[in-house]
């Protein structure tokens, strides 16, 4: 589940870059979109870095319960 909206948050994060070069490049760019698009680039960021965080720790968790011997999987 992590991993389809991490993609997903990716996807949209790459698509609001590609809007942003596509207003820097315009011969008069926009400043209050400019500065918008820029503001959620940020908050898309901040998400993809928690999901990431939160991913990380899954995998630990997996890691610890390979080698302690049980099985985490079932325990949610």
């Amino acid at each position: 589940m992590l991993i389809r909206r991490f993609n997903a948050l990716l996807f949209r994060h790459g698509m609001i870059q590609n809007q942003i070069d596509a207003e820097h490049r315009a011969p008069k760019p926009d400043a209050i979109r400019l500065f918008r698009l820029k503001r959620l680039r940020l908050v898309l960021k901040d998400s993809l870095r928690k999901i990431a965080r939160l991913m990380e720790v899954e995998q630990a968790r997996r890691r610890l319960a390979i080698v302690g011997g049980t099985d985490m999987a079932g325990a949610r």
